[in-house]
């Protein structure tokens, strides 16, 4: 079997194209000259769009995984042939070799839609938006035109919990790298790509609800190492909406006991306090410094729904035992006031009673 020139050259081309020459995102004179004869300009981008993969309503204080799907949208908008080139390439190489490589082109830059080396980054639109974003960028590898991720980007976020009701607007910024154009150049299909950064920025808008939001706003305690009183704790409904049949609760723990640990509160509308008073019992051996409590509220919304406050921390002095010494004069100081009290009272009554006696 002969072979001619032609066909080694057309086997030899065949074998080369498996083993492509790649010139990066640099793009050099060989590029430029390459890209300036190829075959095809094709025009067209990616067009990243994205929106929220979960309810992106939240609750003050809440801990949650923001989960956010992203969608190439990208649309090939056209091309154009160099058919001076093709015809010079026919010419030189004939038309079986330089079809080919026409053809391999055309496919290679219709991947000018594919996003490339995609990176996330997850911000506030608004420095005052109560929002922390615990993890604000993420790597998200290539999306074709036409393709979703495969799974939702998840950025954990915080609302903070003096997070005011409303709507605020969160930015969604991604970068990525994509083909530009390419080249498929003669006589052994060098092929070259030249590489562009793109970035666009979408918005996504997350929802902090109303609702009651409960806070400690006062404490008032007097409280001795083995000794037992009561503190008054006020709560304040600082929400946007009214929290019925409010129940208080504390929970005691060394060096605290008690068998008084809740306190009925009632309705409490937006901005009104109730105060729950508590009686608890102080260990004899507890050390003389500030402690806390945890609490929280239990109570109905106005869908009727039992919800919880968040913990909240009850502040509590402890102050050294009373002597015995102090307890004797206290109780003595009392005697005495008592005594004087009765003997006050009790002299008009013995007057009268000797006065009947008189007559």
């Amino acid at each position: 079997m002969i072979i001619n020139k032609r066909t080694k050259l057309l086997l030899v081309t065949i074998i080369l194209l498996s083993c492509v020459q790649i010139v990066s995102a640099g793009i050099d004179e060989d590029v430029i000259h390459a890209i300036k004869n190829d075959y095809y300009d094709v025009y067209g981008s990616a067009d990243l769009k994205a929106n929220i993969a979960c309810d992106n309503v939240f609750n003050r204080g809440e801990d949650a995984v923001l989960n956010i799907n992203i969608m190439n949208d990208g649309q090939i908008t056209g091309f154009e042939a160099n058919t001076k080139q093709i015809d010079d390439d026919i010419a030189q190489y004939g038309e079986t070799l330089t079809r080919t490589f026409v053809a391999n082109e055309l496919l290679s830059d219709r991947t000018i839609t594919k996003a490339d080396s995609m990176t996330a980054t997850l911000s506030v639109a608004d420095p005052n938006t109560p929002v922390d974003i615990k993890l604000d960028t993420l790597l998200l590898g290539s999306l074709s035109a036409g393709k979703s991720l495969g799974m939702p980007a998840g950025f954990p976020i915080k609302v903070q919990d003096n997070a005011k009701a409303g709507t605020y607007p969160l930015m969604l910024h991604i970068s990525y790298r994509y083909q530009k154009d390419s080249a498929v150049t003669p006589p052994y299909g060098d092929t070259y790509y030249w590489y562009e950064e793109m970035n666009q920025t979408m918005f996504l808008n997350i929802v902090v609800k109303e609702e009651p939001y409960f806070k400690v706003t006062d404490v008032v305690s007097e409280l001795n190492a083995g000794n037992k009183d009561i503190i008054k704790v006020t709560y304040t409904n600082s929400g946007e909406q009214v929290a019925r049949e409010c129940v208080a609760r504390i929970s005691a723990v060394d060096p605290f006991s008690t068998t008084d640990d809740q306190a009925y509160l009632g309705d409490i509308y937006p901005g009104e306090s109730r105060t729950a008073l508590f009686t608890v019992k102080v260990a004899d051996d507890a050390t003389v410094k500030e402690y806390s409590v945890n609490s929280e509220v239990k109570y109905k919304d106005i869908q009727d729904s039992t919800r919880y406050s968040k913990g909240m921390k009850v502040p509590i002095d402890v102050e050294p035992a009373v002597s015995m010494s102090e307890k004797v004069k206290d109780n003595a100081s009392l005697m005495v006031g008592l005594l004087f009290m009765v003997g006050i009272i009790g002299t008009p009554a013995y007057m009268i009673r000797k006065k009947k006696r008189n007559h």
